[in-house]
């Protein structure tokens, strides 16, 4: 049957508004405190939405199967553990114990089910947090593609910040990172020849970081075809 060039268009129409939420939206983990306390129980939370716009999405709505992502923390030693997840209304919900000194990574990375358009999505998103004493260094999990990485210290008030991105544990070409406040402020820069971005804080609170990849690769995903692959990569910092 041939299709009108109006039915044409309202599929162009649908492909790009699906690409363009799936785009604009991002996972981010929350925690009260990038430092912690030895042997006491921490609390991660997982949200989807748009952080600069203040909009944390139900669970329920998160776009494809997000919410089925898996969660890790990675142990100073560099080896990663599973962590059971919980739903509550708009964020999945995860707790660990740290029993050593040294730097915790709290890591996902999921790509969903669905494609957007020929576009392949992957989220990825970060949270370090730092127990005792610890030389604040991180080691690329082996299960990690795309790294934001904040050092979990005292930030303060227009002191400087230094972000760095990994990409395959290298050091990428520059990249675009954008750094977004509670307060709704939202800057992009980009990063340096050692994968760098320096900046300083102007507004307490938490901050997230958000750097994101696309480029063409052809594949197949859930049996169906892509021509593109989109990821992003965020983490978190606070300013006191």
């Amino acid at each position: 049957m041939k299709k009108s060039p109006l039915f044409v268009l309202l599929i162009a129409l649908l492909c790009s508004s699906l690409s363009h939420t799936a785009y604009a939206h991002a996972l981010w983990i929350e925690s009260s405190s990038t430092t912690a306390p030895k042997n006491t129980v921490q609390t991660v939370k997982v949200f989807y939405g748009e952080y600069e716009h203040g909009t944390k999405d139900l669970v329920k709505d998160w776009y494809s199967d997000v919410k089925a992502l898996e969660l890790y923390v990675q142990h100073p030693n560099g080896q990663s553990t599973r962590l059971e997840t919980h739903v509550a209304d708009d964020h999945l919900t995860a707790s660990f114990t740290p029993e050593h000194d040294g730097l915790y990574l709290i890591h996902t990375t999921h790509a969903a089910g669905e494609l957007g358009g020929k576009t392949k999505y992957v989220f990825s998103a970060f949270l370090p947090i730092v127990v005792g004493e610890s030389d604040l260094m991180i080691t690329n999990p082996k299960e990690i593609d795309l790294l934001a990485f904040v050092a979990p210290r005292q930030n303060r008030l227009n002191q400087p910040v230094d972000i760095y991105l990994l990409d395959k544990g290298n050091i990428p070409e520059a990249t675009n990172v954008t750094v977004i406040s509670a307060e709704g402020w939202a800057k992009t820069f980009k990063t340096d020849a050692d994968g760098k971005v320096s900046f300083p804080a102007l507004w307490k609170g938490m901050y997230v970081v958000e750097t994101s990849k696309y480029q063409p690769q052809e594949g197949v995903w859930n049996e169906k075809a892509h021509t593109h692959v989109w990821q992003s990569a965020t983490t978190i910092f606070h300013v006191d």
